[in-house]
């Protein structure tokens, strides 16, 4: 080593070199070094991060190893499916459209209304709701509910026997004749042997409190009526079915 050198060597002040944990001194070559090993140990990690991004099943080696007809016909299946998974989308974005438009229709049409009663005061309340579209006028829903309750009213005193199963036979089928005739035959039964939820219904009187309809097509009406017998409540259900221009009763359930 010659002079000049050491000369070069004296001439780094105390500011350039650095001492790690060991107590070891270290220049700013070093330093420099220790940096670049640095930068490039990111730059691999970073590398190995976008590869386990990436699914690897194996497919890209399969591939290389098919012939040029397999590899045409796979990409052409693969062509379809991605056709098929679009024609799919767009539709699913059709349907929900559809609903959309859907919703923004007007309600089903519905009718509300009251009709009084002979008892001073009382008032029976009524609810019609359509399940299609169709426009009835109110007279009509109103004549509809007044045939609903005479025909429970009547039903009620054929069980009584205060009428017979004939008074019925216009607006009721016979088989619900015979089923409403079979409780009268219970009902005049000893009264001894009765509960007395039946002897009430032998002479307590009848008077229709609620009617709640729904006309499923219009063929077809849905009824559920309350009804009071003296003080104690009822319910019952109906089903109305049409017959040329009448509304004819094929099912009745009074409990």
């Amino acid at each position: 080593m010659n002079a000049n050198d050491d000369y070069r060597h004296d001439d780094h002040d105390e500011d350039d070199y650095r001492y790690d944990e060991d107590g070891c001194r270290h220049d700013e070559d070093d330093r420099r070094h220790d940096d670049f090993a640095a930068a490039d140990a990111v730059d691999e990690t970073d590398d190995a991060d976008e590869e386990e991004d990436v699914l690897d099943l194996g497919l890209a080696a399969f591939y290389e190893e098919m012939d040029e007809r397999s590899c045409r016909e796979f990409d052409e299946a693969v062509e379809r499916d991605r056709r098929r998974a679009e024609r799919a989308r767009i539709e699913d974005m059709r349907a929900v459209d559809r609903m959309q438009r859907g919703a923004r229709r007007r309600a089903l049409p519905s009718y509300d209304g009251d009709i009084p009663l002979a008892v001073r005061d009382e008032s029976l309340h009524y609810h019609v709701q359509l399940c299609f579209e169709h426009e009835y006028t109110d007279a009509y829903i109103r004549n509809l509910v007044m045939q609903i309750c005479r025909t429970i009213c009547a039903a009620v005193e054929v069980m009584r026997a205060r009428q017979t199963g004939s008074s019925l036979a216009k607006y009721v089928r016979p088989e619900c004749i015979r089923r409403i005739e079979t409780m009268r035959s219970v009902l005049e039964g000893n009264p001894d042997q009765l509960p007395a939820p039946a002897l009430r219904l032998r002479y307590a009187p009848v008077m229709p409190r609620l009617v709640h309809a729904m006309m499923v097509n219009e063929q077809t009406l849905e009824i559920s009526i309350h009804i009071t017998l003296g003080a104690t409540p009822h319910c019952g259900n109906m089903r109305l079915v049409r017959h040329g221009s009448r509304w004819v009763c094929d099912m009745i359930d009074l409990g």
